[in-house]
C-alpha cells in the first residue's frame, strides 16, 4: 500500500477519533454543570477548527488521500442530519448532540450553525486545502467568531451595538482574528505568504459582517466576506 495513503488513513482516523472524544468529554463536563452551554459550544466550534490544522501532516504527494482531512467533518454531517430527523420519534431526556451543539436543543438548529461549519470546514479541505483563503476562513471562522462570542456574552452586556452583539465581541474577533490569522496561514502555507496589513482589513470587514449577521447563519457569512475580501484585497 502507497505509504502517503497509509499515512493519510491513520491522520484521518487519529482526528475522528479525537473529535469524538472531546464530544463525549464535554458532555461529561456539561452534565456536571462545570461549563454552561454558551462556552461549550464555542469550546466545540474553536476545537473543531483548531483540528484543521492536522492538515500540516498530510502528505501531499498521496494525490486524492490527502482529502481523506475531510473525513470526520463528513462523518459529523451525516451525524447531524440523521439527529436532526430522528430526535423528535424519541423521547430521551437528553441527547449528547443536542444538549451540546444547540441553544435550545431544538433538532432543526442542528442543520444551521454545526452544519453549516462541517460544510465549510470540507470546502477548505478540499477546494481550499494548504492555501491562503482556506487559512484565513478557519482562522476567522474558529478563533475570531468562537471567542467573540464567549467574550461577548461575558463582558458585553452593558456595551451592544447590534443586537446581542457588542463591541467587545466585535473587538476580539478583530484582534484574535488577526493572531490566528498569522498562525494558520504560517503553518498551512508559509510565512511569507503572511501579508499583516491585508489580514488586517479582512478581519475587521469579517468581525463588522459577524457583528451584523444572526447568529444561525454566520458560520456562512464570515467564510463569505472572506471570501470576497480576500479576492479584492489580495
Amino acid at each position: 500500500m502507497n505509504s502517503a495513503l497509509v499515512q493519510n488513513t491513520i491522520l484521518s482516523l487519529v482526528t475522528t477519533s479525537l473529535t469524538f472524544a472531546v464530544v463525549f468529554l464535554l458532555n461529561h463536563l456539561h452534565k456536571k454543570k462545570s461549563i454552561t452551554n454558551e462556552v461549550l459550544r464555542k469550546v466545540i466550534h474553536i476545537g473543531a477548527g483548531t483540528f484543521y490544522l492536522a492538515i500540516y501532516f498530510y502528505d501531499d504527494h498521496g494525490q486524492f488521500s490527502k482529502y481523506l482531512n475531510i473525513f470526520p467533518n463528513l462523518l459529523w454531517m451525516c451525524i447531524l442530519i440523521w439527529k436532526s430527523q430522528h430526535h423528535s420519534s424519541t423521547h430521551q431526556p437528553h441527547d449528547p448532540i443536542l444538549d451540546i451543539m444547540t441553544r435550545n436543543k431544538h433538532q432543526s438548529e442542528l442543520l444551521y450553525g454545526p452544519l453549516f461549519f462541517n460544510s465549510v470546514v470540507v470546502i477548505c479541505g478540499t477546494i481550499f486545502y494548504k492555501t491562503i483563503p482556506g487559512s484565513l476562513i478557519m482562522s476567522l471562522l474558529t478563533w475570531g467568531d468562537g471567542l467573540a462570542a464567549v467574550i461577548g456574552v461575558r463582558y458585553g452586556s452593558q456595551r451592544k451595538i447590534y443586537g446581542k452583539k457588542s463591541l467587545d465581541g466585535l473587538l476580539t474577533f478583530f484582534i484574535v482574528g488577526i493572531i490566528a490569522s498569522i498562525i494558520y496561514i504560517a503553518v498551512l502555507v508559509n510565512l511569507q505568504s503572511v501579508h499583516l496589513v491585508k489580514i488586517c482589513v479582512i478581519s475587521f470587514i469579517t468581525a463588522v459582517v459577524e457583528t451584523l449577521t444572526s447568529s444561525d447563519v454566520d458560520n456562512l457569512t464570515v467564510p463569505l466576506s472572506i471570501l470576497v475580501s480576500y479576492y479584492f484585497i489580495f
